[in-house]
């Protein structure tokens, strides 16, 4: 070969990649959003476009979304799934199940899920198999932490109720967590399964009972609308009864305690996940996520109106202190 045939070949070779670099920057990704209520996106639409943009994909760039609001209606999926896109993040169980009923070919990304097994969503959390992978919240994990941390709290207290709903079908294994750690930390525990909305009902029937406080468990009482997270705060106030929650937001608006990921960092981590399927990975070949971060957030002001000293042994480890 002489030298100009050389060069022509080495000119090549060093060009190809450029020229597939920049093919792949020229590429417009449409990736659709399933988000449970309209409510959210205040917070989450700017976490989700934030770290895509940081994992190079940026909106009105190389990057369509198309965002929708729904936890069980089928139309939201299959409206994205009509739009082509590239792949859907499913924020919440309910809107990731919805997703996977309508589609097995287009990759799905959940978060917010507590057990991706039980719910259907994967085979197995090492190699989930399909078109589906994600995020888990550990949630069992959290359930028996927040009920060390009322034990911690309240070192005297004999009966604790849990609430939630069993039309969640985690809860029904997060009670049986539940009853082992109260076992083990000497606690008879006073389970509501049947609180839905209905909070007054679910704390005067836990209380009859001999409840001295409450550990909450993941309900969309709580989860994701303001409004009625504010009716359960007023509601455990009224009977001034101590309660740990399942989101640091609820603390915020007078909650007592609460030890839970944090929602945003969460997404953040799906999002990191989003982007390796974007870039060409198979989602049933992507271990499911376990999160990552914790936070412990205290409201002295709740506390004060309690009447409960706060332990120092809780000050020093939480996250989040609300004067």
């Amino acid at each position: 070969m002489d030298r100009r045939g050389f060069v022509a070949v080495i000119g090549g070779a060093l060009a190809a990649p450029l020229g597939l670099r920049a093919q792949q920057a020229a590429r417009m990704y449409r990736v659709g959003v399933l988000l449970p209520f309209s409510e959210v996106a205040a917070t989450s639409l700017p976490t989700i476009r934030e770290r895509l943009a940081a994992q190079g994909f940026v909106e009105g760039r190389n990057l369509g979304l198309d965002v929708r609001y729904s936890r069980t209606d089928p139309d939201a999926a299959r409206d994205l799934i009509a739009r082509k896109v590239d792949a859907i993040l499913a924020v919440t169980t309910d809107a990731a199940e919805v997703a996977n009923r309508e589609t097995k070919t287009i990759p799905i990304v959940f978060t917010w899920v507590a057990d991706p097994v039980l719910s259907g969503l994967v085979k197995h959390l090492g190699r989930p198999g399909g078109n589906v992978t994600g995020l888990s919240n550990r949630y069992y994990e959290l359930t028996v932490k927040r009920l060390e941390l009322l034990r911690d709290l309240l070192p005297s207290v004999k009966r604790v109720a849990v609430a939630g709903t069993l039309a969640v079908p985690v809860n029904a294994t997060a009670l049986t967590f539940a009853r082992t750690a109260a076992a083990r930390l000497g606690v008879e525990l006073i389970a509501r399964t049947d609180v839905g909305w209905d909070w007054d009902h679910g704390l005067d029937s836990a209380i009859r009972a001999g409840a001295e406080a409450f550990c909450v468990f993941s309900n969309f009482a709580t989860h994701g609308l303001r409004y009625d997270a504010d009716n359960a705060v007023r509601a455990v106030a009224r009977r001034r009864i101590p309660a740990v929650w399942v989101d640091s937001e609820t603390v915020e608006i007078g909650g007592l305690m609460a030890y839970a990921t944090s929602l945003n960092d969460e997404l953040r981590q799906a999002v990191d996940v989003l982007a390796r399927v974007l870039r060409g990975a198979n989602p049933g070949a992507l271990p499911v996520e376990q999160a990552s971060r914790f936070e412990l957030a205290v409201n002295l002001k709740t506390a004060r109106a309690l009447g409960i000293k706060i332990p120092q042994s809780i000050l020093v480890r939480a996250d989040r202190v609300i004067e």
